[in-house]
């Protein structure tokens, strides 16, 4: 028993000096994690593109931040005409003569660079391909920069293999840990007058913020790195384990006592998860009344009315954020298969609750850009409030946030069922 008092006197200890270990780590702001878009494609292309078409002169020099990122990525077979090439202009949401989107073009008189941008979506049916077709024209090198994560190769489904091999000197596999190391590298380091000039400096104070969140992406794990450092020294400091253990018992009992203090540690970390869970149990709740209202709805239609819909379960739901996560799809309705059109109702702690139109097929996109089905989908998500967005993110095209304090569940349900039969009768 003088053990189990001796754990529990360590963990309150811990716990009342933590603010000692937050005080070891230097502070770090990021205003794009703050206002969670760091995991977002379509908010981290609208940063990329800020950065891109970066471009003016200090004195007799020209700055031009799409050149320097030009020169980064290429082999040195490509410099020297990059060196000579004319600047004309960055694109964001470049749409192709099919109706395809790239989502950041950009273009100098001798060569264009193509990025595609995945942080969470999978690939599109020959999505590189038709992109680099549509800007090929014999005259021009055109460059392809797949950006993702963890620097990962685009499938055969993007890009056939014989294509990709062609191609193979001007495909360029980067994370956004590279993007990261480019910033601070080419930019920040080579142009310290960023940093010392005040005319410049909300040019720096961007570029930092967009260097850390890039790091963010592609590790998310550096500052838990970093504390468990602290956390190290924490104890060090404070003799925990000389507290804990004594120098002459046997090995086996100090395993023990390890082992006792990792499990009432492990115990506390699932009362506080526990405790993530009961904070967004409002939302998951009313969720669920939402499916059951739908659920009542498809039972009276029969038949295959609403066929393939999924409404998941508190469990699954509490699971996603046991597991770490900062969302979790609690509704899932399909209308067009493989991702073509459906409706989804996402839970997302900044945010809370959100119906969405999702799709991923271009043409698809198109029509439901169109008059007057627009204006229809608009109005049953109240367009016209501040709830109501048009791309929200890479692929939701329309989206309507949930304010569970004054929309009643059943009101939901019936605009999630509004929109699919609407959609189903307008999109096949």
């Amino acid at each position: 028993m003088i053990v189990d008092i001796l754990e529990l006197n360590l963990l309150k200890n811990l716990i009342e000096n933590r603010q000692e270990i937050y005080e070891r780590l230097a502070p770090r702001v990021n205003i794009v994690d703050i206002l969670g878009n760091t995991y977002y494609e379509v908010q981290n292309s609208k940063l990329l593109y800020y950065i891109f078409n970066t471009h003016f002169k200090y004195y007799d020099k020209e700055i031009n931040f799409a050149k320097d990122f030009s020169l980064y990525i290429v082999c040195n077979e490509y410099k020297d005409k990059i060196k000579n090439a004319k600047f004309e202009n960055v694109y964001r949401e470049f749409q192709t003569k099919d109706g395809r989107r790239i989502d950041i073009l950009i273009v100098f008189d001798k060569f264009e660079i193509i990025i595609e941008n995945k942080i969470n979506a999978s690939d599109q049916e020959n999505q590189l391909l038709d992109y680099y077709n549509d800007r090929y024209n014999g005259e021009k090198d055109i460059f392809l920069v797949y950006l993702t994560r963890g620097s990962y190769e685009a499938s055969e489904y993007s890009i056939e293999k014989e294509t990709r091999e062609k191609l193979k000197d001007k495909i360029y596999y980067l994370s956004h840990g590279d993007i990261a190391k480019w910033i601070e590298n080419d930019i920040l380091n080579k142009y310290d007058f960023l940093k010392f000039d005040k005319k410049y400096q909300s040019i720096y104070s961007a570029l930092i913020q967009i260097r850390d969140n890039e790091r963010i992406i592609t590790n998310p794990n550096e500052e838990n790195n970093m504390e468990k450092e602290e956390i190290k020294n924490f104890f060090e400091k404070h003799n925990y384990f000389k507290t804990l253990l004594n120098n002459n018992e046997p090995i086996k009992d100090s395993f023990n006592k390890l082992n006792k203090f990792y499990e009432l540690l492990e115990n506390a970390q699932k009362v506080i998860l526990d405790k993530k869970v009961a904070l967004v149990s409002d939302d998951i709740n009313y969720s669920l009344k939402v499916s059951d209202f739908i659920k009542n709805i498809q039972t009276n239609k029969g038949g295959d009315y609403m066929k393939g819909a999924v409404f998941y379960d508190k469990e699954i739901i509490e699971n996603m954020f046991y597991n770490g996560n900062h969302s979790s799809q609690n509704i899932f309705i399909p209308i067009i298969e493989n991702w073509g059109l459906s409706i989804v109702l996402d839970q997302i702690i900044d945010f809370h609750l959100c119906i969405s139109v999702y799709s991923i097929n271009n043409n698809i996109i198109n029509k439901l850009r169109e008059e007057p089905l627009k204006n229809e989908i608009g109005n049953i998500l109240n367009k016209g409030i501040d709830k109501y967005e048009e791309d929200a993110d890479k692929y939701y095209i329309y989206s309507r946030f949930v304010d569970i304090e004054k929309d009643k569940p059943e009101e939901i349900g019936q605009k999630i069922i509004d929109l699919y039969n609407l959609l189903k009768e307008k999109i096949n």
